[in-house]
């Protein structure tokens, strides 16, 4: 697999550039879990929990339908069908339970013994994927060419940025995102308003994605208006 090359940050400062050592290992083997589950070389849509989302209307027939932490819930609402991979940070089968989520991309913010020990006994042919904190980071880098430390308040960009990052180093042909937002609070599937963090550091990132692959775009004119990003429209034949 091509690896984009590790270049100087041109967006968010000089934070650190290069990748970990390890970084091209993790890259394979992530690869060789992403093969096995049939997930690579298809579109993927990417959808976010933000309020309102501008869903597509058409999508090729082969995409890989991601979506990040519990918005397959809105993707519910809006007569989607399930997760082909879900990205979560933590999973409680309770929180869980009215999703029907067969591959996870685990992101773990903090790693243990166990955590190493069943990274050692893991196969391809598993049902979750995992990434450390530090392995979210380097594919953050590898793909926009900055960490974005001390853009705003938070140590990164967000979760959804983390799988944006993860396709585009995996060279998915094609990136759809939907249910992003930099402006909206609240989620999609309940009426809580909670505060939606991450701003500057989705604003700078997806600039950085913007600039350095066209391939991936998204469905709201809002995001696309902010950050650069092209609008999505379905090719004929879809």
């Amino acid at each position: 697999m091509k690896i984009i090359n590790s270049l100087p940050a041109l967006f968010g400062g000089l934070d650190a550039l290069k990748v970990s050592p390890a970084f091209r290992h993790t890259v394979r083997s992530n690869q060789k879990w992403l093969d096995a589950h049939g997930l690579s070389g298809r579109p993927w849509f990417i959808l976010g929990s933000a309020p309102k989302p501008s869903m597509p209307e058409d999508l090729p027939a082969d995409t890989v339908h991601a979506y990040v932490k519990f918005a397959g819930r809105s993707a519910r609402q809006h007569g989607f069908p399930d997760a082909d991979v879900t990205l979560a940070t933590s999973f409680d089968k309770a929180r869980w339970s009215d999703l029907n989520v067969s591959l996870v991309l685990r992101v773990r913010n903090k790693s243990s013994w166990k955590v190493l020990l069943t990274r050692l006994a893991s196969k391809q042919s598993d049902q979750e994927c995992d990434l450390l904190s530090h392995e979210r980071d380097d594919y953050v880098l590898e793909a926009m060419k900055s960490r974005f430390r001390g853009v705003g308040e938070h140590l990164r960009p967000s979760s959804a940025l983390s799988m944006i990052a993860f396709a585009i180093v995996h060279e998915i042909p094609e990136i759809v995102i939907a249910g992003m937002s930099l402006d909206q609070t609240g989620h999609e599937y309940n009426d809580l308003n909670m505060e939606r963090k991450h701003g500057p550091e989705d604003r700078d990132a997806l600039r950085a994605v913007a600039a350095l692959h066209p391939h991936v775009k998204t469905t709201e004119p809002s995001l696309s208006q902010a950050t650069g990003l092209p609008l999505y429209r379905a090719a004929a034949g879809d």
